[in-house]
């Protein structure tokens, strides 16, 4: 949804962050935040692993989105779930603000 000043209210990234370069996901993600308005969601669905494979090359585990979100400029990081995965151990979401 678009919300005030042409901004968007919020963000789902579910499994597509690990395609990006683990040296480039704290850029990736404070761009796709400069288009949330204050007091935004971003929520995040991903792997939680250090280590990836050919279907998921950088995996993001929780305590790598908390660096990643804090690096980009997000606040209150949260852990919203865990489920076990038979690909990588666990899949986790967590949502992190724009102030």
């Amino acid at each position: 949804m678009i919300g005030g000043k042409g901004r968007l209210d919020g963000i789902v990234a579910a499994n597509s962050l690990h395609y990006v370069p683990s040296e480039r996901q704290a850029d990736v993600v404070r761009d796709l935040s400069a288009y949330l308005k204050p007091g935004s969601r971003f929520v995040v669905v991903e792997y939680d692993a250090e280590r990836g494979n050919p279907w998921v090359p950088h995996p993001i585990s929780y305590r790598a989105w908390q660096w990643i979100a804090m690096a980009a400029g997000l606040a209150d990081t949260r852990l919203a779930g865990r489920v076990p995965s038979r690909f990588l151990g666990s899949i986790y979401s967590a949502v992190s603000r724009v102030p």
